[in-house]
């Protein structure tokens, strides 16, 4: 559809509109999984199913999940790991 609420503007200008459709098919799934995740986590807590240092150590590895596919979606459509490394320059 095209749109870039969450987006800046430099993003779409930086990567151009073919680079940045695709980089924003890529964010769809991590950004599900983290809401999906956080929702879960959450309902976790609240029945206080696991213990505290069980509940922590289970968010922080699933956590990384979500992580590393942001940083595999830049690499893919920027040629970086990190998208706001500063001196970026458009290729």
């Amino acid at each position: 559809m095209k749109k870039d609420y969450f987006l800046p503007e430099k993003t779409r200008v930086i990567l151009g509109e073919e680079k940045f459709q695709s980089y924003q098919r890529g964010l769809i799934f991590p950004y599900l999984f983290l809401g999906t995740l956080m929702i879960c986590m959450t309902i976790v807590e609240m029945k206080k199913i696991l213990q505290s240092s069980t509940f922590i150590a289970l968010y922080l590895i699933l956590l990384v999940i979500p992580i590393i596919m942001f940083i595999a979606n830049n690499k893919k459509n920027t040629g970086r790991y990190w998208f706001w490394v500063n001196g970026f320059k458009k290729e």
